[in-house]
């Protein structure tokens, strides 16, 4: 029997260098001249690995010396990556051939598998629990699986992983040996792990700062409960929660060192933003005139990470004032409670309104990418449109689910986003009626290259319940302008009525809505861009929209990306025009059309 042992460092260092090498060998790159030929391997795959493991030569070599130093090094790399492989009984021979050409001539042999597997702990005193069968099964390994360098440290780190996860949380990797047995081709495996103490949870204690946050908040935002085994994992996770909360900048959260006993207290130490934050913004577009924006935010309003947000609207199609106070982790993790007031005065082609508007919603996070809400709201209104002026009293019950998969929210790449909204309302006052709205609409994205990004959007809407004219006129739909067809002027896709004084038609809105996008999005440069797009869109008398009455437009655009987000100069043109409508539209603001 010849057998051979590694150890320690040797075996380390011999199976992560294998390891990397068997990574390496798996790229799809190919090569016209070899460092060596390569002799003896019948199995197609292992040699065309083996080929993409020892790589490329830039030129011949020069001497029969070089020609031979070559050979030497590819049968290293050959020996290493076979050895990955678990052919631990392969023959590897670096020559010179008939020409000089570097020569490596390999006798594989059969693959080695597991023999026996043992898992062992090594614990800092004898009172210290010892890890059981549950994470031992990590290990993942059994006797028969081919012998593979790359398994052998997934194993060991998927044990590593439990451990430090189930409460030995300070544990580390021991001396590994791997015994292989030529004569009956398999090998003896050990795994060691020092597990160091075995931890439980405390309570959170102020490590050096906690934001101005309440402790017991900060204490409700742990995912754990206190005398359960600590784990790295959920240590993680509170740290990604404390950091999400707009109030924080950094958070750290780590068990305390210099505490003693099963039982430890957690370090939460966490950096707070500026409280109050001002900023403006601007736009601009041919369609919709000047807009301007003045957001005014106080965080941590009650010391529970509360934002109250106040934006003044000035603007040629809306004026007015929208205050909200967000409430993160409201009750529970992950629930939210947004407030919100508003007073506004718009003026459109299609309607003038001016309106006081109360709100509540709560919102739920289900997974990363979706999140649900359900609200009420409730709205004092005065409208003058081409049915002559009416006040109206409108409630509605607005419910949502938003799907978000995007890789970045300003400036995605990749992904998809869907939105999907029923809002049910009722109104009283000088009309009385019931509806419901609801609107869906998908958007995606895929980098085609890598500078080059295909950008695509579909939005639909429907009102049941009601006929157009008796619904609030920001209820009814509308297409054309910035945020919708560009091209077109603010809401003028829309169908007409008779104005009852002027006795004009006048855009109205309509009860359906189909909309369409397609941009392609060219990054020349890390600060500039350029876009190409098509626009299309209707808006519908009936709830069945008739589809030969869509409008399309088409342009370009350039971005400049300051480093927060894009800013965006579109110029659209419609493609086939309706009499009146203007020939050029340009629009410019913050951030992508979608």
């Amino acid at each position: 029997m010849l057998a051979e042992l590694f150890r320690s460092t040797r075996a380390r260092v011999r199976l992560a260098a294998a390891a990397m090498l068997a990574v390496c060998a798996a790229s799809p790159d190919a090569f016209a001249d070899p460092v060596a030929q390569i002799e003896g391997v019948e199995d197609a795959a292992l040699r065309e690995a083996l080929y993409e493991t020892i790589g490329e030569a830039d030129a011949p070599p020069e001497t029969r010396w070089r020609a031979r130093e070559r050979a030497r090094q590819a049968a290293e790399r050959i020996r290493l990556y076979l050895e990955s492989r678990g052919y631990y009984a392969a023959l590897v021979d670096a020559r010179l051939g008939d020409d000089t050409t570097p020569l490596v001539r390999v006798r594989p042999g059969e693959p080695f598998t597991f023999g026996e597997i043992d898992v062992e702990y090594e614990t800092p005193s004898p009172d210290t629990p010892r890890p059981g069968a549950d994470i031992t099964g990590e290990l993942g390994l059994e006797a028969g699986d081919r012998l593979l360098a790359a398994e052998v440290i997934r194993a060991e780190s998927r044990i590593l992983q439990a451990l430090r996860n189930s409460g030995w949380i300070h544990a580390e990797t021991g001396a590994r040996e791997i015994i292989v047995d030529h004569a009956t081709q398999t090998a003896r495996a050990t795994f060691r792990f020092r597990t160091g103490d075995y931890v439980l949870f405390g309570p959170p204690q102020l490590a050096g700062g906690l934001a101005n946050l309440r402790e017991s908040y900060v204490a409700r935002l742990a995912p754990y409960e206190v005398g359960e085994p600590a784990s790295k994992a959920r240590l993680d996770e509170y740290a990604r929660r404390l950091q999400g909360l707009d109030t924080v900048s950094i958070a750290d959260v780590r068990i305390a060192y210099d505490a003693s006993g099963r039982q430890r207290p957690v370090d939460v130490r966490m950096e707070p933003v500026p409280r109050h934050t001002l900023a403006l913004s601007a736009r601009y577009s041919t369609s919709e005139g000047f807009g301007g924006e003045t957001e005014w935010i106080r965080r941590n309003m009650f010391r529970r990470d509360e934002t109250l947000r106040v934006n003044l609207l000035a603007a040629t199609i809306a004026s007015g004032i929208d205050t909200r106070l967000h409430m993160p982790h409201w009750r529970r993790y992950n629930q939210a409670l947004t407030l919100n007031a508003e007073a506004l005065a718009e003026r459109t082609d299609a309607f003038d309104q001016d309106s006081i508007g109360l709100g509540a919603s709560l919102s739920r996070v289900v997974s990363d990418a979706l999140t649900v809400s359900a609200g009420a709201e409730a709205r004092i209104a005065q409208i003058d449109d081409a049915r002559g002026k009416r006040d109206l009293n409108t409630f509605s019950f607005p419910v949502e689910a938003v799907y978000d998969g995007r890789d970045s929210v300003l400036d995605p790449s990749e992904g998809l986003y869907a939105d999907l909204r029923v809002r049910p309302g009722l109104t009283t006052g000088d009309e009385e009626t019931r509806y419901v709205r609801m609107v869906a609409e998908l958007r995606g994205y895929h980098d085609i290259a890598d500078d080059i990004v295909l950008a695509a959007r579909v939005r639909g809407g429907m009102l049941t319940g009601a006929g157009v004219e008796e619904v609030p006129a920001d209820q009814r739909f509308f297409a054309g302008g910035g945020g919708s067809v560009r091209g077109y002027e603010y809401q003028s896709i829309s169908p007409p009525l008779l104005n009852i004084e002027t006795g004009e038609e006048e855009p109205f809105g309509g009860r359906s809505l189909v909309e369409a996008s397609v941009e392609a999005r060219w990054r020349r440069s890390e600060r500039l861009g350029f876009v190409a797009f098509l626009d299309a869109g209707m808006a519908g008398r009936d709830i069945s929209p008739d589809l030969s009455e869509t409008q399309y437009a088409a342009g370009i655009g350039v971005r400049y990306f300051p480093g927060f987000g894009p800013i965006r100069a579109d110029i659209a043109t419609p493609l086939n025009p309706r009499e009146g409508d203007d020939p050029v539209h340009f629009y410019i603001s913050i951030g992508q059309a979608f």
